[in-house]
């Protein structure tokens, strides 16, 4: 089915005996009773997020499985990806030279030899991102909730020390209450202009229209 799954969608499910949903479908209480009605037994996240999925109401209705784990380099070369896209603006280039233009006027970015990358949330990914990084020689700041002491390469700061003093942030951390809009006016307001921001993880951690006036400010 084309429509994303929610609590108006949810009688599609009708007939079947297990739902395969996705990161961007909502499977609130409402959606898991209708689809408890329509005879599912099995909810299987193609992710490895269940933020999207009420597991509560779920309980006693629904079995619900996900995908242990992504390959944490996988998306951490992604992320890098992206950084050096942004950075060497790769996009604007690939546009201009399939136009015979070679006007490199605008695409000039800067070195990462040295500077400073702030990685927000050190579990699998963000370790793999900062060894990255480290091979590219920046120095490689980061904070976490619950510190990994057994990371010796990692040098942990303060939130607020890592929003000023970074030239790149880049968010792995998980969608948690603690987390949802981390990324706002307040803390944007303590980054460095000209900051490079990078998010591999859940939308949710930054408040979209806190970022979209930053980048009406020429922060990023």
């Amino acid at each position: 089915f084309e429509e994303k799954l929610n609590r108006h969608t949810a009688t599609l499910t009708d007939g079947f005996d297990a739902v395969c949903a996705f990161v961007n479908d909502r499977v609130d209480a409402a959606a898991i009773d209708r689809m408890h009605r329509c005879g599912v037994q099995l909810l299987a996240l193609r992710c490895a997020g269940f933020s999207n999925v009420d597991m509560q109401a779920a309980a006693g209705k629904l079995r619900v499985v996900r995908v242990p784990a992504y390959s944490p380099h996988a998306v951490a070369e992604h992320t890098m990806g992206l950084l050096l896209t942004l950075n060497r603006r790769l996009h604007r280039a690939y546009i201009r030279t399939r136009d015979f233009n070679f006007s490199i006027v605008g695409l000039t970015g800067i070195d990462l030899y040295k500077k400073t990358v702030g990685i927000i949330g050190t579990g699998r990914i963000g370790r793999a991102f900062a060894e990255i990084c480290r091979g590219f020689g920046m120095k490689v700041i980061a904070y976490d909730l619950f510190p990994n002491k057994n990371l010796d390469f990692l040098e942990y700061v303060s939130l607020d020390e890592l929003l000023s003093t970074s030239d790149l942030i880049s968010l792995h951390c998980p969608m948690t209450p603690e987390t949802e809009h981390l990324i706002n006016s307040e803390t944007i307001a303590k980054m460095k202009d000209g900051v490079i921001l990078v998010n591999t993880s859940r939308g949710g951690l930054i408040k979209t229209d806190d970022l979209i006036a930053g980048i009406r400010d020429h922060k990023f």
